[in-house]
């Protein structure tokens, strides 16, 4: 990876951590406006409620697709930023930390709702990404 391609990729990173920051924790758009706390521990149930019971399109592509895409360049940006984090593993493990450490937050200070599905869609996502940034680097789109 040249030195170019890595501080654009580094830029890139702090960019999206702070805008994911945004949207997961002060963003009105996504009800980040007041106090409430409630959780989900039920794998799939938020998963199968939006695919199979829910009336609002928007809501089921935001909540299913939105969570998924949300984590999509952190799998594909962490790996070109930091080198010792280009295994499956050590992706797999810091996307499920990080998306725990959110729902975990979101929780404690009442904004959003803390959803085991969350997690799910948010690693499904990270390991996408890290799919992505395996793909190009084969190709040499990067090198």
């Amino acid at each position: 990876m040249n030195k170019i391609s890595r501080i654009s990729s580094s830029i890139f990173l702090v960019m999206y951590v702070t805008y994911l920051l945004y949207l997961v924790f002060f963003s009105k758009y996504y009800g980040r406006g007041y106090f409430h706390r409630s959780y989900n521990l039920i794998p799939f149930k938020t998963i199968i409620e939006y695919m199979f019971f829910s009336n609002n399109l928007n809501a089921t592509v935001v909540n299913i697709v939105g969570n998924i895409l949300a984590f999509v360049p952190m799998g594909f940006l962490v790996p070109i930023v930091f080198n010792r984090i280009n295994k499956f593993k050590n992706i797999a493990i810091l996307v499920l930390m990080v998306t725990i450490s959110i729902e975990v937050t979101q929780f404690i200070i009442g904004v959003g709702t803390c959803d085991v599905d969350d997690v799910i869609l948010n690693w499904i996502g990270g390991m996408i990404g890290f799919y992505i940034y395996n793909f190009t680097l084969s190709k040499k789109i990067f090198k």
